[in-house]
């Protein structure tokens, strides 16, 4: 290995003695090398862009099913005869919970969490059924 080296060196040195050396680049090098630069960082940052804002959107999802989930607990813990339409605001996340009778001995709650995505107003349900029995 240091053999090697010591014969770049050589090489090196003699080029240099003979006028060979050409240290530098040219103008036509150095904007070829942006092109291909540029040509290749675009697209990785457009793609980075994109992923930024698909991560935002997953995590406004996951806020949101959270919350609606733990609506939809809470008030099943109330029990049957106890349940009743609420709504409110948790985490930036707008919930609506709504009870409608499914028949004799059984309601369906309905939890609705909205939120702003931008200048667009997102939302997603979650329901249960709650039996007398």
């Amino acid at each position: 290995m240091v053999k090697t080296m010591w014969a770049a060196v050589r090489k090196a040195v003699r080029a240099r003695a003979a006028g060979l050396d050409r240290s530098g680049f040219s103008l036509i090098e150095i904007i070829m090398v942006m092109v291909i630069l540029t040509v290749g960082v675009l697209p990785i940052a457009m793609i980075q862009h994109r992923a930024r804002t698909e991560v935002t959107e997953a995590d406004w999802h996951t806020r949101a099913i959270a919350v609606a989930q733990m609506q939809l607990e809470r008030l099943k813990g109330r029990g049957f005869g106890n349940i009743a339409a609420e709504n409110g605001t948790t985490n930036n996340v707008t919930w609506v919970a709504q009870v409608n009778n499914v028949s004799f001995g059984l309601d369906r709650i309905t939890v609705t969490a909205s939120w702003r995505n931008k200048s667009d107003i997102e939302s997603l349900t979650v329901s249960d059924l709650v039996s007398m029995r």
